[in-house]
């Protein structure tokens, strides 16, 4: 079975591996220049940020054996220190059972484990599908043929896809948050903190999230500087999605200042990252958007979940369809 998969994030790259290992091909398109999706690793300046998902915590999906016995081990790393809370800045302790979650990260940059998991795939970088083509048993990507196609891209961008070959499936409107990312290098080093990360647990805050790339793993910037990767909630970030960086920056700079005192107003490396299609904000049943014996599968974040092992799971589930199927 020749199958065409959208996509080379999480999603895509499982749903390959899995079809591989049971004799079957696979063609990953993908209209970015990397894989990995929302696993991205941004470097300037001797710095590396997780500017989209931060860690993977396996929960005892399909993503835990893959990541801690099938792929290589050396630069992988345990997150050690737990995710605190914050309400308006004012720093507390976060939710005991959250930081029992095992979750983990790679030295040089999240974006490792895709590299890893596309290993002996055939991936087609740049490569952006318009249309699906369905006829007599068969389906036309990107001018090839195929048995069956898996569709990956976050569920508005999939019905699109799904619109071109006269196709509806079981998800209305398919509401996402934004995610505005603002990456801070700085040449001076924060004291120790007891967490790695800060969570707006009611995201009533503008800073919905805030990780210290230098707490969290090794190697993520120069001996003695500190990185910063903040995230602006789902409402700040739609409502101030086409701003400019300056002021973007002046306020993860502001907020910095408030949670660790002066002189965290000069980074010597920042950046701004603009997810459209962050996360979904509800979960469309994957069994109803893939019933029957259809060869079209759906396997977006928006059927099993944000997180990356969520979204491994998505691949996971839509290639055992397909091998089920024959």
């Amino acid at each position: 079975m020749r199958v065409g998969i959208v996509g080379a994030g999480l999603a895509g790259l499982a749903a390959a591996r899995d079809l591989r290992a049971a004799g079957h091909q696979s063609f990953i398109f993908e209209k970015s220049s990397q894989v990995g999706g929302r696993v991205e690793t941004v470097r300037a300046g001797g710095y590396a940020f997780d500017s989209g998902a931060t860690s993977v915590a396996p929960r005892g999906l399909a993503i835990e054996t893959v990541l801690l016995r099938e792929l290589p081990q050396e630069d992988l790393v345990e997150v050690v220190k737990p995710i605190y809370v914050h309400r308006s800045l004012r720093v507390g302790q976060g939710d005991p059972e959250r930081n029992l979650t095992a979750r983990y990260v790679y030295r040089g940059g999240l974006d490792r484990l895709p590299i890893l998991l596309a290993k002996g795939l055939d991936v087609r970088l740049g490569v952006a599908v318009e249309a699906i083509d369905g006829s007599n048993g068969a389906y036309r990507l990107s001018g090839e043929t195929f048995d069956a196609v898996i569709l990956t891209p976050p569920l508005p961008q999939s019905s699109t896809l799904l619109w071109t070959q006269g196709e509806t499936r079981a998800f209305a409107n398919a509401p996402y948050r934004s995610c505005l990312a603002v990456m801070l290098g700085f040449a001076r080093e924060l004291p120790p903190q007891h967490y790695h990360a800060l969570v707006d647990a009611e995201q009533g805050h503008p800073m919905g999230w805030l990780s210290i790339e230098t707490e969290k793993c090794p190697d993520r910037a120069p001996a003695g500087h500190t990185a910063f990767v903040m995230q602006f909630n789902g409402a700040y970030s739609k409502a101030h999605f086409d701003n400019g960086e300056p002021p973007l920056i002046d306020l993860a700079l502001e907020y910095l200042d408030r949670l660790y005192g002066p002189g965290w107003d000069s980074p010597e490396v920042s950046a701004v990252r603009r997810w459209k299609y962050s996360q979904p904000e509800g979960l469309a049943s994957f069994e109803a958007v893939n019933r029957g014996h259809s060869r079209l599968l759906v396997a977006s974040d928006g059927l099993t979940g944000g997180r990356t092992e969520q979204a491994y799971e998505a691949g996971v589930r839509a290639a055992r369809l397909l091998i089920a199927g024959g």
